[in-house]
């Protein structure tokens, strides 16, 4: 099939593309003398922070659409989703590294411009020590949304969950946006000055604007469910019982192919096998 030529170019041109795009929106980062951004984790750690955030986001939108489209949960079953949650587990797993490897790198430069960042910007809280992090609320929340929540998918039971299963994609969602947040507002709210020093606080302007993105971004999508189809049909038609050149099963009908080749050639074909334990396997 042509299409599935052009899938492979496209997912080798688009691979290297994916990586290129966030190292390079990285290192405008990581070239700069800005503790808390002059380092050379980044371009990995932007990496698998962007697999992480795209998969929980593509959960987050496909859970709902399982459920409220008649017939999906027959081609979108529970391993898909088991699967998906397992790189959820992975990615979440790299990111948190990164985050960790983020104070070590901090503590063996030896650098007291960078660790301070680190340990007095973000992750001190006010109540620990009196020149702790303002923004410690932010800094623990992206770890408790990016990092603590997708262990529950250590257990089958919750990663098979469809609502468990949303519920952990909705948190990376938030814990991703709060990543941003730390990276960007609590290295610049104390620069090297303390007259530079000073508090975030965002306007009207900053809100409509990120709610106005989130509302274009749900528009679109809405209007792809509307006028696209969401599974194409000239791809499912090749997973069907009819498209398997060895058995010429006609399900439900119990003539056709059957009747005409006789008992021997294989009445069902392997992809009813493959539709029937999905349908049983959503059953459990």
């Amino acid at each position: 099939m042509r299409y599935e030529k052009a899938y492979i170019l496209l997912a080798g041109l688009s691979t290297p593309l994916v990586l290129s795009v966030h190292s390079i929106v990285s290192f405008d980062f990581a070239t700069s003398i800005l503790p808390g951004w002059h380092t050379t984790i980044f371009p990995p750690y932007f990496v698998a922070g962007a697999v992480f955030g795209g998969f929980a986001m593509v959960l987050f939108l496909l859970i709902p659409c399982r459920e409220l489209f008649p017939n999906m949960k027959d081609l979108l079953t529970l391993r898909h989703l088991e699967n998906m949650s397992k790189i959820l587990l992975v990615t979440g797993m790299l990111v948190g590294f990164a985050y960790s490897m983020e104070f070590f790198i901090a503590w063996y430069s030896g650098n007291d411009f960078e660790y301070s960042v680190f340990a007095f910007n973000r992750a001190l809280p006010t109540w620990m020590h009196e020149d702790g992090a303002p923004y410690w609320w932010a800094y623990w929340t992206m770890i408790s949304c990016n990092v603590l929540s997708p262990q529950l998918f250590w257990v089958k039971s919750l990663r098979r969950n469809p609502v468990v299963i949303w519920i952990v994609a909705l948190l990376v969602t938030i814990g991703m946006w709060f990543e941003r947040f730390v990276i960007i507002v609590t290295s610049l709210h104390r620069a090297f000055m303390p007259g530079e020093w000073h508090m975030f606080y965002p306007t009207w302007v900053d809100i409509l604007t990120f709610v106005g993105s989130c509302g274009i971004f749900m528009t679109l999508f809405l209007l792809f469910l509307r006028f696209l189809p969401i599974f194409p049909i000239a791809e499912i038609k090749a997973i069907l019982p009819e498209a398997d050149p060895h058995g010429h099963g006609d399900h439900g009908h119990g003539h056709g192919h059957n009747q005409a080749h006789g008992p021997g050639s294989g009445g069902v074909g392997h992809g009813e096998s493959t539709i029937d334990s999905t349908t049983e396997e959503e059953g459990h």
